[in-house]
């Protein structure tokens, strides 16, 4: 790309030659090389000028799209002179991901896993191993609070497909006999994974999107992208900042309001946002609201404290896993973490109050017309 500074040194070069332009200009025959002289280098000097302006233009290109994959709404706002491929890159990505990961797909890795549970290791890719790999560390760091062989259960209360109910209380202890991370089998050398109890059943429900939009931001990335972000059901992805220089800004969901109402509004660079909450997937019956959230060590959607976790962290895959943690550990348990250097978080309990861990306040703005809230330190 040319550079108008090149230019200017040009110009600048010419006119430091007083005694010569003197010459020129006091020799009539000479005055009219002097203005084809002067006409080259100013349009040679637009001609730079305009490449660098093109270019700068381009970088400022801004793309946006809208999908359905994974089961949830994709938006997305990219900036950059490739953004409509990256735009496009994004999508093909979360497609990629949910074709290997759906476990509602019989043609996907996970559900041949699931169907020959307790029968044979399944040969899958290497990214699908890398994902079961990093979900079973989750699984062991929360102690089984968070266990990705929770699909018996899943599938029995149906909380998110056609046909939600509470089930019958025999039926919940059968499921549970067969929720254990630890039957997750995982051969390296092949790339292989088995189940070790037949009618076990991989739901990766709890860390999908983050790491699925971990995967699409790289995606974008590779496209040379300079600032955007994606949001991916409760998922936001952000890299660099707005055009004018200023921080992405989201708002944190009233999880007893309408669909825009919020309770403040958060900035967000070059990061990842997960939220869970008992609001967005959820059914009642006999006047008690059941959530999608399920508790690996009750069988039933967790009743703790929480009604809303939002975790701040570099990683999606790892934002996604807190989040739900977070919110099934309960409220005294997550504020144990306020002072963590890996992540921050913005936790909503029962009684609408607002608490955040240390490193985010700087970048929370309460939401003033939230009357219903207390914000207990956000200040």
């Amino acid at each position: 790309m040319k550079s108008p500074y090149k230019c200017v040194t040009i110009m600048k070069a010419v006119c430091d030659h007083k005694t010569e332009l003197n010459f020129l200009l006091n020799n009539p025959r000479k005055k009219t090389m002097f203005a084809v002289i002067v006409g080259f280098i100013l349009l040679f000097f637009l001609a730079c000028f305009g490449s660098y302006w093109d270019s700068r233009q381009a970088e400022q290109t801004v793309s946006t799209g809208s999908s359905f994959v994974m089961d949830t709404f994709v938006d997305q706002k990219l900036v950059g002179s490739k953004s409509g491929q990256a735009v496009e890159a994004v999508n093909q990505e979360l497609r990629a991901f949910e074709n290997r990961i759906s476990a509602y797909d019989p043609a996907s890795e996970i559900a041949k896993i699931n169907q020959n549970a307790g029968v044979s290791y399944v040969q899958i890719s290497e990214e699908t191993f890398a994902l079961l790999k990093t979900a079973k560390a989750y699984c062991a760091a929360s102690q089984g609070l968070f266990d990705i062989t929770i699909g018996p259960l899943a599938d029995l209360w149906d909380i998110t497909g056609e046909d939600p109910h509470v089930p019958k209380e025999a039926e919940i202890q059968e499921a549970l006999a067969l929720v254990n991370y630890e039957d997750l089998l995982l051969r390296e050398e092949d790339h292989s994974a088995m189940l070790r109890q037949t009618g076990q059943k991989l739901n990766l429900g709890g860390m999908a999107k983050g790491a699925a939009g971990a995967l699409a931001m790289k995606a974008a990335k590779s496209y040379g992208i300079r600032s955007g972000y994606l949001s991916l059901g409760g998922n936001i992805f952000t890299t660099g900042r707005k055009e004018e220089g200023a921080a992405y800004r989201f708002g944190i969901r009233d999880p007893r309001g309408d669909a825009g109402d919020y309770i403040g509004v958060v900035e967000l660079t070059d990061t990842t946002m997960a939220t869970s909450g008992d609001y967005e997937r959820y059914f009642e019956e006999n006047g008690v609201r059941y959530h999608h959230i399920l508790d690996p060590a009750t069988g039933y959607p967790g009743d703790g404290d929480l009604i809303s976790v939002s975790v701040i962290c570099e990683d999606g895959g790892m934002a996604d896993f807190l989040s739900t943690v977070l919110f099934l550990a309960g409220r005294e348990k997550a504020m144990s973490y306020a002072n963590a250097e890996s992540f921050d978080f913005i936790l909503i309990d029962r009684d609408k109050n607002v608490y955040l861990s240390d490193g985010i306040r700087p970048y929370f703005t309460p939401n003033e017309q939230a009357v219903d809230y207390r914000f207990v330190n956000a200040f």
